[in-house]
């Protein structure tokens, strides 16, 4: 870090931070006015991680939380940031706490080399202030978001992928009961094949994929999570939660779904079934249903339906501007 980026950041926006974990980063799109920032927010809460794209005009906020374990952010960033900065938004893309600084993968997942290059806390070779990390860590990042950045914006917008949008309603409900005056200014939800279902059946849930993902080295060589079953034994209890609890979410906030669902084997999600959204919305009592048919997969390179990669930039751009509705409460992208 060099010392004069905090005050840089401090004289754009009063935030609470760690001051030794902001970083002033390169403006990835010159054509784009905009300030760019590795960032550790700070809130009564706890901290997050991420990285904070800040516009001249701060009336327009994207909080963007990524599924398991955590490679959207990055891939938002690749995919849909330009197009979402040169709508005018200020754009905060968490990473997950836990995540490896300096494992096999952790390039990609951070994206922020001059990240990788700080003094750890402590010596803690993961993301975040902390030696030991869960997915009750995970739920109430967004909430940290909210409580650091919701004061200096008018307008924010909460967008998620596969976990992410669990975590975000579960953070929602807190920051509701909290701050009710400053939740007023949260105008959207969208979730991205969101995992955010009833949980009726063990075996055939959403919980056994969790299960049998974070007992693998595939996941162990990401992120530090800690014990698999008492992991998803907080994944359960959350999804109870946001479907028992959704009513509290203000009616002023819309709710908009996407699930990847084509017609053939491989543009079906591999992971999340469109019921999860489905499920939410009648919980809910309302909100839209989108179903995107243009996700495809490829084992040999590894892509996945559920990753949403065919997902168009303008069609992001859509789906989080406050002025646009769906036509009807069920539509398709094809």
């Amino acid at each position: 870090m060099k010392t004069n980026d905090n005050i840089t950041l401090q004289s754009l926006l009063k935030i609470s931070v760690v001051p030794d974990f902001i970083i002033s980063l390169d403006n990835p799109f010159p054509s784009i006015s905009v300030k760019s920032f590795w960032v550790m927010l700070k809130s009564k809460t706890g901290v997050v991680e991420g990285k904070l794209f800040l516009q001249k005009d701060r009336s327009k906020l994207i909080i963007f939380e990524p599924g398991f374990p955590g490679g959207g952010s990055t891939q938002y960033e690749q995919l849909w940031l330009e197009k979402t900065l040169k709508n005018g938004y200020s754009i905060f893309l968490a990473r997950h706490g836990g995540t490896l600084i300096h494992g096999t993968f952790s390039k990609s997942y951070i994206n922020c080399t001059e990240r990788q290059k700080l003094k750890a806390i402590d010596g803690l070779h993961v993301l975040g202030n902390k030696k030991d990390y869960s997915i009750a860590d995970w739920l109430i990042e967004p909430l940290i978001a909210l409580e650091v950045l919701t004061p200096h914006f008018s307008e924010i917008v909460l967008c998620g992928h596969s976990f992410g949008p669990l975590a975000l309603i579960y953070s929602l409900l807190k920051f509701v009961k909290a701050e009710p005056k400053l939740a007023s200014k949260i105008c959207r939800i969208v979730s991205l094949s969101g995992s955010i279902g009833r949980v009726r059946n063990y075996d055939n849930s959403i919980l056994k994929i969790w299960h049998d993902h974070l007992n693998t080295e595939w996941a162990k060589e990401r992120v530090e999570l800690g014990d698999a079953k008492i992991n998803t034994d907080i994944f359960g209890e959350a999804h109870k939660i946001v479907n028992e609890k959704a009513s509290i979410i203000p009616k002023n906030i819309t709710f908009i779904a996407v699930t990847p669902y084509g017609d053939t084997e491989k543009s079906i999600d591999e992971i999340v079934e469109p019921m999860e959204s489905i499920d939410f919305i009648n919980s809910l009592g309302r909100g839209y249903f989108i179903v995107d048919k243009t996700e495809w997969s490829d084992k040999k390179s590894g892509r996945m339906t559920h990753d949403m990669e065919a997902l168009k930039p303008d069609i992001i751009v859509r789906l989080l501007s406050k002025s646009w509705l769906p036509e009807n409460q069920i539509t398709t992208i094809e």
